[in-house]
């Protein structure tokens, strides 16, 4: 009887700790650059030992890599860090006044939602919304809105589909934004694009010839439960928000979508344990969300050409695979038509963007979006990319780099797609 008392109230604690703002005063960001391959491998330990929070993964010397460390790890993990002598800045010295500072540039100028949206700042899910819906109404001959699934909290997820004339004949484009709940900035780059198609077909000869060519394919926001989640309640939360049917307690909500693919599910680089952020779910597309994105490219079918999953940070341009370190069978036109999109994304801003497979360039990791599209849907073309920046500011871009992050990443894909054949 004790122990199902105790149970309950712990049950209970979790339960009132979901039900407000997660706060992250006194948790601290570093960024710690390792230089060697022992360093690599002291940082993996550190997250095995200490249960840090890695915003990126530990790959190479000389990448930086942001930790988010709750208050009582703070000296522990510092006075290791030195003892080891591995560099490290201090990226974020209190979070929460980080998370407060970037509510306040993005709060939304007009509460009625009524006023432009603003493409050099981030929106909230019904900005985001209510701008894809305008455009489909107000340009129907070349844009209209399609709700290809509903989210587990019964939110439509929209595909804008973008192309002129009659066009179920058409090679198709497609991209998805958003999938990884706190990466705004997929969001804001995908609001952009679409946009940009929309309204500057007719004016535009680069725009006009693509839209007349191609029929594209977009879903702005992948995951909408998790993107208004990270504007109410934790800024932080990735995952999306459904409840496992393997967390008998029901206090460890979502699943990642990008881990939830039918492709080696559960495999390298991801986790069973509903708790941690990687939970490839308990089945194969046990998401709504990941399985909206499988039934819009099957519904697409042998028309889909080319294929984008947009992330962020880390600033890569990536091939399949993510399961296997072996690269795929047409890996030289993958980094044919990458580079071109590379080269376009750098001369804007001058913004540099590695390029090469998910497993060689990040990690490995089963389950993704596009090794799925690939692998069992035969899109031949296919890549993932990692946003701004690499490292010195992560998930929370200043304001003023996010109008640039969208145009540049405008400027690459649409290279890559005129690259290809």
């Amino acid at each position: 009887m004790v122990i199902l008392r105790a149970c309950l109230l712990a049950l209970f604690a979790l339960v009132l700790a979901e039900a407000k703002n997660v706060d992250y005063t006194g948790h601290k960001v570093l960024t710690i650059t390792p230089k060697s391959k022992a360093d690599l491998e002291f940082l993996h330990k550190l997250r095995n030992d200490y249960s840090v929070d890695l915003w990126n993964e530990p790959r190479y010397s000389g990448v930086p890599v942001m930790t988010h460390l709750k208050p009582e790890l703070v000296d522990a993990v510092e006075e290791a860090l030195t003892a080891h002598k591995i560099d490290f800045d201090v990226a974020f010295h209190d979070l929460q006044t980080v998370i407060d500072t970037e509510k306040v540039m993005n709060a939304p100028s007009d509460p009625s939602h009524a006023a432009a949206f603003d493409f050099g700042k981030y929106n909230e899910y019904e900005k985001v919304i209510a701008l894809i819906q305008s455009l489909a109404a107000d340009h129907p001959d070349v844009a209209k809105l399609e709700v290809v699934g509903k989210s587990y909290e019964n939110r439509p997820i929209y595909s804008l589909k973008i192309s002129s004339g009659k066009s179920d004949t058409k090679p198709a484009i497609m991209m998805e934004c958003g999938i990884h709940a706190r990466e705004w900035s997929s969001v804001a780059a995908g609001a952009y694009l679409v946009n940009k198609l929309i309204t500057e077909y007719g004016k535009d000869p680069q725009v006009t010839k693509l839209v007349d060519k191609y029929e594209f394919n977009v879903i702005v926001e992948s995951n909408p439960d998790g993107y208004v989640y990270t504007w109410t309640t934790d800024r932080l939360w990735r995952k999306t928000r459904s409840r496992s049917s393997i967390d008998w307690l029901g206090v460890c909500r979502g699943a990642d979508a990008n881990r939830n693919f039918d492709i080696e599910h559960c495999g390298v680089g991801t986790s069973r344990k509903p708790c941690e952020e990687i939970y490839c779910g308990d089945r194969p597309f046990s998401e709504n969300e990941s399985r909206a994105i499988r039934d819009l490219m099957i519904a697409l079918g042998s028309r889909l050409k080319a294929y984008f999953s947009i992330h962020a940070f880390s600033q890569l341009w990536m091939t399949p695979y993510g399961t296997t370190k072996q690269y795929p069978p047409n890996y030289l036109e993958l980094t044919r038509i990458g580079t071109a999109g590379v080269d376009a994304l750098a001369k804007k801003y001058g913004t540099k963007y590695d390029l090469g497979s998910i497993a060689n360039i990040i990690y490995e990791a089963a389950g993704s979006s596009v090794d799925y599209a690939y692998v069992k849907q035969n899109v031949q073309i296919a890549y993932a990319l990692e946003l701004r920046d690499t490292g010195r500011y992560g998930f929370f871009l200043p304001q003023n780099q996010i109008l640039p992050t969208c145009e540049e990443t405008y400027d690459g894909l649409i290279a890559a797609i005129e690259a290809l054949k």
